[in-house]
């Protein structure tokens, strides 16, 4: 399972810890801008891959889905799926996202929130 972010720059990961991430992100990012998740998630939901693409997203969209992960990220702990899995596995889910935020942080098109 892979998250491609910029070329040649991504997060591949178990589908377990890819379920946790795209879907906890999934729930709020379709709350904001569904046009956007369509873009992002179409090689998951429309052609059956096993990734989703965020490297030809404008700045926007690609802030947009930063935020929403970063949402998702610190409410995960508390959420249905946090409560379905191995309490020992929460950390491991966590430091995975941390390092897709951080790669994200690192792409040109990303903005923090002033």
């Amino acid at each position: 399972m892979y998250i491609a972010i910029a070329d040649g720059v991504g997060w591949a990961t178990s589908r377990g810890v890819f379920d946790c991430i795209v879907e906890g992100t999934r729930i709020y990012l379709e709350s904001v801008d569904k046009a956007c998740l369509g873009r992002i998630y179409e090689p998951l939901d429309e052609q059956a891959q096993s990734f989703i693409v965020l490297r030809d997203v404008e700045e926007e969209c690609f802030n947009k889905f930063y935020f929403c992960c970063e949402k998702a990220m610190l409410e995960f702990p508390h959420s249905d799926a946090a409560q379905e899995i191995p309490s020992d596995h929460v950390e491991g889910i966590l430091w995975n996202w941390g390092e897709v935020l951080n790669l994200m942080r690192h792409d040109s098109r990303f903005r923090a929130l002033t």
